[in-house]
């Protein structure tokens, strides 16, 4: 049981970063301001810093928290999935989407525009957050190669440190040179997603990019050589 104390302090974090969202929502995450979030909700800025040591510290909480809310999100998807590394793939790209589209704001602070003056915290939350989203697709990637049910065609070049580190980290056996094959899968759906949320796809797609969105990640699974 936690204590009446604990839990008034759970909510207001909450509140204050329900507050802290909607104010990147109206104007962006270079806007955010302390004091502007403890005026929205009755607080004062000195009792504020009482949770948070400045604007950085609540941009890396907001942050960690979305990173780990869409990789909640694809292992789901990936892990209630049954089938082939194909299945679980595709199923992890649309939970990818989903996310995107159902909570645009947190997906554009993470992966839009820098925000000037913000400094990840090196090794800090928001990096280990991210690299379970990216592991979540790599493990999938991993389990076909490791079978044989995923014949890419591999750079043919000498890995650069950070491939063969990454690679190493995922799994010993894994070869550095799929790492690269990957990282490319994902940018290209990461890159449809983006399009997406920005309205940039409007124009063509008004009723919806659902068709669009299966045949090219069904083209990039092609491409993979991963069989349903």
């Amino acid at each position: 049981m936690t204590s009446r104390r604990e839990r008034i302090r759970t909510a207001t974090y909450r509140e204050i970063k329900e507050a802290a969202l909607s104010q990147i929502g109206e104007a962006g995450a270079s806007s955010l301001s302390l004091r502007g979030v403890a005026r929205a909700i009755g607080m004062s800025p000195a009792g504020l810093y009482r949770y948070y040591d400045g604007r950085d510290d609540l941009l890396t909480d907001l942050i960690a928290d979305a990173y780990n809310d869409l990789a909640d999100a694809v292992e789901t998807a990936i892990g209630s999935t049954g089938g082939s590394p194909r299945d679980r793939f595709s199923a992890g790209m649309w939970a990818y989407r989903r996310w995107a589209l159902a909570d645009p704001n947190r997906f554009l602070l993470i992966f839009g525009t820098p925000i000037p003056g913000y400094t990840a915290p090196e090794g800090g939350p928001t990096v280990e957050a991210n690299r379970r989203m990216g592991r979540a697709f790599f493990l999938v990637g991993v389990e076909a190669w490791s079978a044989g049910q995923m014949p890419v065609g591999l750079p043919d070049r000498p890995p650069t440190e950070g491939e063969a580190a990454l690679a190493a980290e995922i799994d010993p056996d894994l070869p550095p040179a799929l790492i690269p094959v990957m990282l490319g899968s994902w940018a290209h759906f990461h890159g449809l997603v983006t399009l997406e949320v920005l309205g940039q796809l409007q124009w063509l797609y008004g009723d919806g990019c659902d068709r669009f969105f299966e045949g090219e990640t069904g083209r990039l699974l092609d491409d993979l050589g991963l069989t349903g």
